[in-house]
């Protein structure tokens, strides 16, 4: 089978494809190319739209092998989807335990496989066996897919923390073209990675309904001049417009040992939507414009560094006395400042790094709460949960003309229901009401 001209226009048109290793999607077939250039360059069509060329460039979701496991896959799909606009969540019968602790810890420095973080035999953050990736061939400094927590079906959205490969094919056409691999460093957002995650995001929210986790660890956005050239600002600000556009609840996560930084926390900050987007942060996260290094820079320069260290070394505050009487010589005390400047710059970046401590971002109010990463299974659950039956309270009373407002609407629920009260139990007693009772 292939797909050819216009009826390679409609697959993509439809938006989620899979697409079989033997089933090429091209615009015209080789032996027209061939005539058209001369001479024989091509050799098949799969040269021109298979899966080599179709997975690398995001056109096709899924890669299969037979018929039978397009239909398993399409089928998974279509299981994570509500069967209209608007209609409840595909639930399925819990399997793997709410309560239990997230098995996988991250490590501290060293580099891992992500989707440890989503789904592993030792326990992930969704259920085990549930996550389905896709995209994989793509962008590979994003990992995205839908799985389920509790049953339900979520959208993910994680970081890539590794050096990965980017294959850049050969065309046949240029006799001097020839295939390279280009290096792409992990926790960056490069152009083709920023649009995967704004067209992950579109996905998850226009025909399928789903919420949205997101596991943040982002440095920035390369900015170099080629990455500018391919449009890393247009990308990039696409995130922004899909987030604005979402409906359904967003949490953005920010695991252990895990960061986010500079220009990748402007365009995932849960002040884009708050309605629906909040963000949390695990112990031993970070998050901030600058790096602690960098701040120090900035803060903390020699002549910062020289007050701190007369103000809290003994040695220094005698010669200092002492100085103008001629038992010390201002060669001496300078010979002391270069002996401490050494020990004392890694404690200028330790001071910047306690602004970016989780403790921090709560106490500045851009996070909502500190969630512990062993027990944000459970938390994170009832919270979706408890966002999900309040956007559906709120639109209801909108749209039966009882608020004039989003924030009229969200008073009126939490009058019923405080935001104090605990995720589950505000699940349970939210899912009780009706707009019409309220």
């Amino acid at each position: 089978a292939r797909n050819i001209g216009i009826g390679s226009y409609v697959l993509r048109l439809g938006q989620r494809v899979v697409q079989h290793n033997d089933a090429p999607i091209i615009l015209t077939g080789f032996q027209a190319l061939n005539k058209l250039l001369g001479t024989n360059v091509y050799e098949s069509n799969l040269q021109l739209g298979g899966p080599e060329v179709m997975g690398n460039n995001g056109v096709s979701h899924l890669l299969v092998n037979s018929d039978l496991e397009a239909c398993h896959a399409m089928v998974r799909w279509l299981s994570f989807v509500p069967c209209k606009i608007g209609a409840p969540l595909p639930c399925l019968p819990v399997v793997d335990p709410i309560e239990r602790d997230v098995g996988f810890y991250p490590p501290q420095g060293t580099p891992y496989d992500p989707r440890q973080l989503i789904d592993c035999p030792a326990g992930g953050l969704l259920d085990k066996g549930s996550f389905v990736e896709t995209l994989a061939d793509w962008a590979k400094t994003v990992v995205v897919g839908r799985g389920r927590l509790g049953g339900m079906p979520v959208g993910v959205i994680a970081t890539e923390n590794r050096l990965v490969e980017k294959a850049i094919l050969a065309d046949p056409a240029n006799l001097e073209s020839k295939p390279t691999t280009a290096m792409q460093a992990g926790q960056v957002w490069f152009p083709d990675s920023a649009y995967k995650t704004a067209q992950a995001i579109q996905d998850f929210n226009t025909g399928e309904g789903l919420p949205l986790i997101i596991l943040a660890n982002w440095r920035g956005f390369s900015g170099g001049r080629k990455d500018m050239f391919e449009e890393v600002l247009k990308f990039g600000s696409f995130i922004v417009d899909q987030l604005t556009q979402f409906r359904q609840p967003i949490i953005v996560y920010i695991p252990p040992h895990s960061e986010i930084r500079g220009g990748a926390w402007v365009v995932i900050d849960s002040t884009i939507n708050p309605k629906v987007m909040e963000m949390y942060a695990a112990e031993h996260a970070r998050g901030g414009v600058l790096e602690p290094a960098g701040i120090a820079e900035i803060k903390f320069r020699k002549p910062e560094l020289v007050k701190a260290m007369h103000r809290m070394d003994k040695q220094l505050k005698w010669m200092s006395m002492n100085e103008a009487t001629g038992m010390v010589r201002p060669e001496d005390v300078v010979a002391r400042e270069t002996e401490l400047l050494p020990s004392y710059q890694p404690l200028g970046e330790m001071f910047c790094d306690l602004h970016d401590r989780p403790e921090r971002m709560l106490a500045k109010g851009v996070i909502s709460d500190i969630v512990s990463w062993k027990g944000c299974r459970s938390y994170f659950y009832h919270r979706i949960k408890r966002k999900i039956e309040m956007l559906r309270l709120v639109d209801g009373l909108l749209e039966a003309g009882k608020a004039d407002s989003w924030q009229a609407a969200a008073a009126k629920v939490e009058a019923k229901v405080p935001a104090s009260t605990a995720d589950k139990a505000a699940y349970e007693a939210l899912a009780k009401l009706s707009p019409v009772a309220l």
